[in-house]
């Protein structure tokens, strides 16, 4: 089963699980084989991506519904129908955030030890929604790391799903250093949705020693579902900000600066066991000018990596090479390609 976005949909797909509006109402049913019309249907009711679980010819199956980036594109989508209807209405439906936490549990269970690229070329526009994409993903990582339930795990994927959400809302107040109050009374409308989700919402940006905000809570008061949000999404800011070129291993070296300030200990080994900095595949350039791919990464040094190098193909072990370094991570692939 794939998930497939409506504009590449093809009239004989079949459908993989039932599709839903935003406000929670069945559109077509599981199994249903598409035609033109609903094809055409779903695009009007801007259902951006479905899941099919058939095989077209010609066509192999991604071997990983995070690494085709389907799943993270439709996750994208769903964060910015919510966040677009919470800026409209004041309120969200929460259907689709439930099934988003389940789908992105599924995928990332299914995965194993799965290492993603976390540096992303971002615009104002869509920043938060990617935001809280990777921050949902790195906070399931580590959740997993630390080796949370299948329904603790759920609501941390929810909690980091909607971090943010009262930032949206705070927007037409004036109060977004109120938001993460604001989204914990939001969130916490909702009977389905877990109260400590609520929770996670409200602390994501407080610290273990009384230095954040909205309360100034510290020490035990401090949940350790939060505090996993936390620094997933202050890693993300870190890497991702626009207009700053900051590599991801600085972005681990960052946050392990806030142990026992900011987060327990344990909290971020599982962090930083769940991250690699640059995933085999990322295209980088070395402070020595070279452009290349990693191709391995060596245990216990993330930042000193494999590189295949472009125009040569030559292998650059940099734990042998000590002097060079990455000073960029490339993410334009014409780059690679020219």
């Amino acid at each position: 089963m794939i998930l497939v976005p409506t504009g590449s949909l093809q009239e004989g797909d079949r459908l993989g699980q039932h599709v839903y509006r935003s406000d929670g109402r069945l559109v077509l049913s599981r199994g249903a084989v598409l035609t033109a019309n609903l094809i055409s249907g779903l695009i009007r009711m801007n259902i951006d991506s479905v899941y099919i679980d058939n095989v077209r010819d010609n066509e192999a199956v991604p071997a990983s519904l995070m690494d085709s980036g389907l799943l993270r594109a439709a996750a994208i989508d769903v964060v910015r129908a919510v966040f677009t209807e919470v800026a409209g209405t004041g309120s969200f439906h929460s259907r689709p955030v439930i099934r988003l936490a389940d789908d992105m549990l599924r995928a990332l269970a299914k995965e194993g030890d799965v290492k993603l690229q976390m540096k992303e070329l971002r615009t104002e526009g869509s920043y938060l929604h990617a935001h809280s994409t990777n921050v949902c993903v790195l906070s399931i990582m580590t959740a997993m790391a630390l080796g949370y339930t299948e329904q603790h795990l759920r609501t941390v994927a929810i909690g980091a799903l909607l971090h943010d959400i009262g930032y949206v809302a705070a927007q037409a107040v004036d109060a977004r250093t109120d938001h993460p109050r604001i989204g914990f009374d939001l969130v916490r409308r909702h009977p389905d949705l877990p109260l400590l989700a609520a929770h996670v919402v409200l602390q994501h940006h407080e610290q273990l020693n009384g230095g954040g905000f909205p309360l100034g809570i510290r020490g035990e008061a401090l949940r350790q579902s939060a505090q996993i949000v936390a620094i997933a999404n202050d890693f993300d800011h870190f890497v991702n900000e626009i207009g700053q070129n900051r590599l991801p291993h600085e972005g681990i070296e960052y946050v392990m600066s806030k142990v026992d300030v900011s987060y327990e200990i344990a909290v971020v080994r599982a962090f930083v066991q769940s991250v690699a900095p640059y995933p085999i595949g990322t295209v980088v350039r070395l402070s020595n000018g070279m452009i290349g791919t990693v191709s391995e990464l060596h245990k216990g040094h993330p930042s000193r990596p494999v590189i295949v190098t472009k125009d040569q193909g030559l292998r650059f072990d940099l734990l042998h090479f000590q002097t060079d370094f990455i000073e960029e991570v490339i993410l334009d692939p014409r780059v690679l390609a020219g």
